[in-house]
Parts: C-alpha cells; structure tokens; sequence
C-alpha cells in the first residue's frame, strides 16, 4: 500500500494499492502514481476534444485504426503547444481544435451532395425502421 501526502497538507491524500513486488523502490511507485493524474486529464482531453471515444466500429482493426488517428491528432497538438509555450502559457487542447476549426477551409456543399447526402440518410432511417419491425419491435 502507498500512502500519499501533497506538500504542505497534514493528512495523506492518496491511497493506493500495488502488486508489485519488495524490490521495486517506493519513490518509484510514487513518482507512478503522481503521473496518474497527468495520464488521466490526457485522456479525458482525447476524449472531449479529439474524438476518442466517438468510434462506431465492427471490428478489432477499425478501433486501432481510430484509436492511431486519435494519438496522432494528440501528438500534433502537443507539439504545437509546445512551440507555442513562450507565446501563449495558457493554450490548451481545446483552443488548438477551435483555432484549427475556424482557419482550416471547409468546401461548401453543391446541392447535388446535398441531396445524396439526405437520401442516404433517408436509407439508413429507412433500414433502422425495417430492422425494428422484423424484430417485432415498435417504432
């Protein structure tokens, strides 16, 4: 069991359980479990802000390929806070995603894309519908 105390305060703050073994040194257990809350709050930011818990797959392979195009969005991001830390201290995450956002072109949409675009929509509802109907199912 680790026990953690922050500087300064008179109760300990963390408690922590570990298998691992009495040869392993407890400072490096600490400086572990100290690292949580930065792995933790990476995360959490992935999640909100890169999409990474925005997947619908069917497959193994298609939830590594997400999961790849989430760390590589990470990185880029981490990187360009770290060549702007001078500059701006304070950007996080989710200023990077909101500047690429309105800077980034998007094309404007012809009315013929449009339209497939709510046919297929129209296709995919349609099909929802059937599939609930033969499972007996209301809609």
């Amino acid at each position: 069991m680790l026990v953690r105390r922050e500087c300064g305060a008179k109760s300990p703050s963390h408690y922590v359980l570990s298998n691992a073994g009495n040869e392993i040194d407890v400072s490096r257990l600490a400086r572990m479990q100290g690292r949580r809350f930065f792995i933790e709050h990476a995360f959490r930011e992935a999640k909100s802000d890169l999409a990474m818990a925005d997947y619908q797959v069917r497959r193994w392979d298609a939830w590594h390929r997400h999961m790849a195009l989430v760390m590589i969005a990470m990185l880029f991001v981490v990187k360009e806070r770290l060549l702007l830390k001078q500059e701006a201290p304070l950007l996080s995450l989710a200023d990077v995603v909101m500047v690429l956002e309105k800077l980034l072109p998007k094309p404007e949409p012809t009315p013929k894309q449009l339209a497939r675009l709510i046919q297929e929509r129209h296709r995919r509802r349609q099909a929802a519908t059937e599939s609930c109907r033969r499972r007996g199912g209301e809609i």
